[in-house]
Parts: structure tokens; C-alpha cells; sequence
């Protein structure tokens, strides 16, 4: 369970009161690859992986990498016995994902000797979290992702002969001049996604600023300044740079800087930390700590990713032992929420292979939290007084083992002001995963502002956080407060998607006959009306603005109506 401290608002530089782990991959030769490398890792978990916790630096590996085959057509997925163990027994393992579990792979590895596991991933993008699968509970050394790319250089520079010596683990104390950030120390924006009806000008929306630096290293070092920049595209809009601080080995100061704002929001905006002293850091990447945010229609304190208009999990998470239900929350209050409507939620929920989602069940919640407390510090905080104004019942209709999904309220509702509100999803059974994601952390906004951000419940206990302190990739579709009460589509056989989309709709129409299809505008009006008799009909709205529009199908099997969001 997460920990909280209070601290004054005045304080200009304090001790931070977390350990300074900093989990790494590393290449240390050759130079040609020297740097640090994006990654995931196992997490020692009861009934989960039986690895070691990485964050202790005595558990740092630092050794030879080798490549690990499995002397089959697929050579090094390493679904079978390692053909070339003498290769790997004392080395870190380099294998790929694919075929088989992250378990089955690295306990084939730790059988032949190898230190450590490194696997590349098998497609484009970050590294993903690793389930333990059905016997991660065997496994007993460090496993760790790459990305394919990055995989792709350490694969061409062992086929060349080149010998790759890596770091994986804490690096504290390992660079002499080392200093950099960690996500928990990071100041971030309310919220990743934040709805733009509630963003109007700068007294309704702005952020404080600012990020624990820490000197990993073993010289203490002065002249450390902090500098943040937020940009949208182009020049920057905000820039700051701190006065320099001093900071001993293996401490870590909080530098402040001014509060952003701007007169006007929209779309995309990317806020970029960067910390760095009079000298040579010798373990550069993660002196930079890129966050993107944005204004729309959501409300998310995930990332977002663009392409496939979702937020970004990169995990599914379950407590530990559960005690019943698992309930995921996210935590929201504005001053003007009474603008805008909760309509939805984008949901994620995941179970380890062979097990599927097909026929499980979720309840998405919307809780006003009427408990009456002034921040987390006050002796009054509590889960008392909780209130559901909106439920909706979800059966997962897909034959997966990960589940993405919006999901439309049964009963939207318009949000009220200063209202503190729980947006919840449910899972009834102990093997269901509900999506976090682990690149951003939201301890430090919680140490500054006093207010949590993602609670849970496990069974009839809640909690602020988990470990490590992932945070919910729940996200709130939220719409004008005027469009509530626009019906859903009642009748299961219609349906459109995507929704929302750029502006085309395709709409299954399968055993409905002649359908006249109707579109309006938030205002009324109608902006498109057209007659269907195919089972798929496309339905082109780019040439119209951004925004909520009404659909109705009329045919001779009945009636229905529903929303369409163009974005």
C-alpha cells in the first residue's frame, strides 16, 4: 500500500523521503552501444515471479551477453532446452518473445546457467509488461524486455563477434557522475487527457511545476539546475530554467519552478523536463523526462496513445491476495464539471494465457465521494461516505485474453462542481488483470497537492495505491452537459465503428432492410440524411466540425438511436 507525506507548500528544496532505486539496463561496451537502454522487468510477486527484487542493488547483474538458441527452426525463442548452454552459463541470456512464456523461456536459461534473461521483443514499439505465466514461481534470476530495434543492435553486434558486457538492475553508486530523475519524482499535469470544455483560459487550468533530481552517483555534485519546457509542435511555450543546487551523493533535492498556464488550450502538448550540471554524466538517459497531455473529450491520468485512440496500459494488475471483487478508480474535481457529462469509459482487462475474457463480467461505477476531508494528510480522509449514481453491467463478448474496449454508460450523467466523483471498474474474478501503466507516477502530485489520484478496493478495503505506484489507465468519455439524455441504441444488431472517429462510421445494418438514417448536430440540426440496404453501410461525416452528433435508424424492424463523436 502506498505511503503519503505531507510536506509545506513553501518549501523550496527537501529530502526525499523514497528510496533512490533506479532499475536500469545498461551497455557498458562496447562504446558504440554505450547508454542505457528502454525496458520492462519481472517484479517479484507472491504466486507470480520468484525473481529478484531489482531495485536492491545487490541484486545488480553485471556481465557478458550471449545469445541463447534452442536449436530448433525457431533457434532462440528458447521454447526448449538451450542447445548452446555452455554459450550462456554465467552470462545474461539474449533470446526473443514469441511462442512460448516469458517463464518457459528464462527457466530454460536459468537451467543452463545463465545469470540473467534479456528478451527482444517480437513486434514494434516499447516493451511490454511480462506476465509469469505457469511457472514463474521457478524462475530465480533477472528477466528483462527490450525493444525489437534496440534488439536488433545488441543481435547484429553479438553475430559480429563483438563482445557486449551489460548492466541490469539499480545502477546507484556505479557511475561516478550520475544524476537524473525517477517517474515518481516527477510533477505531472492533472490529468494526461483533460477535457477541453473545463480548460477555457489559465484560472481554469494550470499545473505547478517541477521534479526530484537525484545524484545517483558517487561524487556529490554542484551547479544541478532543472529546466522544463512545454511545447505544442513547434516554439516553445513556456520555458524555465531553476537556479543551480548542490547535491550530495546519493541524495536528491525537489526543485520547483514557476506554475504553467496559457490563455487558451487545445489539442497536444508535450511537457519536457531536463536536469544537468557543469560536467560529463556519465549515464545520460535519464536526465530527460518527456510527459504528453492533452485537451479533448477524455479525462485520463494514462498516456494516450493517438494511433489507436485509447490510453496506454502497459500492465494488468491484481492485488496481491485477493479479498473478493477488484475495484480500479480514477479520482476527479474541477470547479466547472458541471460543463461536461460522463457518457463512458475506456476499459482494459486482461487474464495470463490460455485463459480468455470471453463471457466475464465488469461493472463500471460512477461514485460521487461525498466524504468531507481537505486532502489525503487530513485525519478525516476516508472511503465512508460513497455513493453510486451511475452502474453499468459489461459481458465481455470477445474470445480473448485482452480486452480493450469503450464502453457506453446505461446512465450518463452530468457532473456536478467541486464534486469529488470515483470513476470504478470491477472485476468478479481473482484471474482478471485491470490495466495500469507503469511510466508515469503520480506520488510526487500527491505529496504536493495532498489528493489521490487512482484508489482501489480489494474486496471491501480500499486503498490508495499498489507498489510502485501505477497508475489507473481508466479514461472518462466526457461530453457536453447539454447532450445528456440523448438515447444509446437499444437494438443490439446496430451498431457503429469506430466511435469516436475522424468522421467515417461504418454501420452493421445486417437483417434490417431499407434504413433511413438520420443525423443531427448538438444544436438539432439536421446535417445528413441518406437511405442504406446493404448489411454494412459507410457513413462519411468528415466534412463535418469536430464533435457529439445524434443518430437515428428507422426501418421496418424498429427504431433506434444512438451517438457518433467526430474528432
Amino acid at each position: 500500500m502506498k505511503k503519503w507525506i505531507p510536506v509545506a507548500a513553501a518549501c523550496i528544496v527537501f529530502t526525499y523521503a523514497k528510496t533512490n532505486a533506479q532499475v536500469t539496463v545498461d551497455v557498458l561496451e562496447p562504446a558504440a552501444l554505450e547508454g542505457d537502454y528502454q525496458h520492462t522487468w519481472a517484479e517479484p510477486a507472491a504466486n507470480s515471479w520468484a525473481t529478484p527484487d531489482m531495485n536492491d542493488a545487490a541484486n545488480t547483474v553485471v556481465d557478458t551477453v550471449a545469445l541463447a538458441l534452442d536449436g530448433t527452426a525457431s533457434d532462440s525463442l528458447c521454447c526448449a532446452a538451450i542447445a548452446n548452454a555452455a554459450a550462456i552459463n554465467g552470462k545474461i541470456a539474449l533470446l526473443y518473445r514469441g511462442t512460448c512464456d516469458y517463464s518457459e523461456k528464462a527457466l530454460f536459461c536459468q537451467n543452463a546457467g545463465a545469470v540473467a534473461v534479456v528478451v527482444i521483443n517480437n513486434i514494434p514499439g516499447n516493451p511490454v509488461g511480462m506476465g509469469a505465466g505457469a511457472i514463474g514461481t521457478q524462475v530465480t534470476i533477472p528477466v528483462f524486455q527490450i525493444t525489437q530495434a534496440d534488439g536488433a543492435l545488441w543481435r547484429a553486434a553479438l553475430d559480429n563477434g563483438t563482445t557486449m558486457v551489460a548492466l541490469l538492475g539499480n545502477k546507484n553508486g556505479f557511475y561516478a557522475d550520475d544524476i537524473g530523475f525517477q517517474p515518481e519524482g516527477m510533477l505531472l499535469p492533472p490529468g494526461l487527457s483533460y477535457p477541453a470544455l473545463l480548460a477555457g483560459d489559465a484560472s481554469e487550468y494550470n499545473f505547478q511545476v517541477g521534479a526530484w533530481v537525484f545524484n545517483f552517483g558517487q561524487n556529490d555534485r554542484t551547479g544541478v539546475t532543472l529546466t522544463a519546457t512545454v511545447s505544442q509542435g513547434g516554439p516553445a511555450l513556456y520555458t524555465q530554467t531553476s537556479s543551480p543546487v548542490d547535491i550530495a551523493a546519493g541524495d536528491t533535492v525537489f526543485i520547483p519552478l514557476p506554475d504553467f498556464s496559457l490563455n487558451n488550450y487545445s489539442g497536444g502538448y508535450q511537457l519536457l523536463y531536463t536536469t544537468s550540471f557543469a560536467g560529463t554524466d556519465q549515464h545520460f538517459g535519464d536526465n530527460e523526462y518527456p510527459v504528453n497531455f492533452r485537451m479533448g473529450s477524455e479525462y485520463a491520468l494514462a498516456p494516450w496513445d493517438d494511433a489507436n485512440n485509447w490510453p496506454i496500459s502497459t500492465t494488468g494488475i491484481q492485488p496481491a491476495a485477493p479479498a473478493g471483487n477488484f475495484t480500479s478508480c480514477i479520482h476527479f474535481q474541477d470547479a466547472n464539471a458541471s460543463r461536461i457529462g460522463a457518457a463512458g469509459f475506456h476499459v482494459y482487462a486482461t487474464k495470463n494465457l490460455p485463459g480468455t475474457m470471453l463471457g466475464e463480467l465488469l461493472t463500471l461505477t460512477v461514485y460521487e465521494w461525498d466524504e468531507v476531508f481537505t486532502g489525503l494528510s487530513d485525519p478525516n480522509f476516508g472511503f465512508n461516505v460513497i455513493t453510486p449514481v451511475s452502474e453499468t453491467e459489461h459481458t465481455v463478448t470477445q474470445d480473448t485474453n485482452v480486452y480493450r474496449n469503450y464502453v457506453a454508460l446505461n446512465d450518463p450523467i452530468v457532473l456536478t462542481d467541486d464534486m469529488r466523483y470515483l470513476f470504478c471498474v470491477t472485476a468478479f474474478t481473482s484471474t482478471i488483470f485491470l490495466g495500469y501503466n507503469e511510466d508515469f507516477d503520480y506520488n510526487t502530485n500527491e505529496v504536493i497537492y495532498d489528493q489521490p489520484t487512482s484508489p482501489n478496493q480489494n474486496g471491501s478495503n480500499w486503498f490508495i495505491g499498489f507498489v510502485g505506484d501505477p497508475v489507473s489507465t481508466i479514461a472518462v468519455r466526457t461530453v457536453p452537459a447539454a447532450s445528456i439524455g440523448i438515447a444509446e441504441v437499444p437494438n443490439a444488431t446496430v451498431a457503429a465503428y469506430p466511435n469516436p472517429s475522424s468522421g467515417l462510421f461504418s454501420l452493421e445494418l445486417e437483417g434490417q432492410g431499407t434504413t433511413e438514417i438520420t443525423v443531427s448536430d448538438a444544436t438539432g440540426r439536421v446535417v445528413l440524411k441518406q437511405q442504406a440496404t446493404s448489411a454494412l453501410h459507410i457513413l462519411d461525416l468528415r466534412d463535418q466540425a469536430p464533435g457529439l452528433y445524434a443518430i437515428e435508424l428507422r426501418s421496418a424492424k424498429g427504431r433506434a438511436s444512438g451517438r457518433l463523436l467526430v474528432e
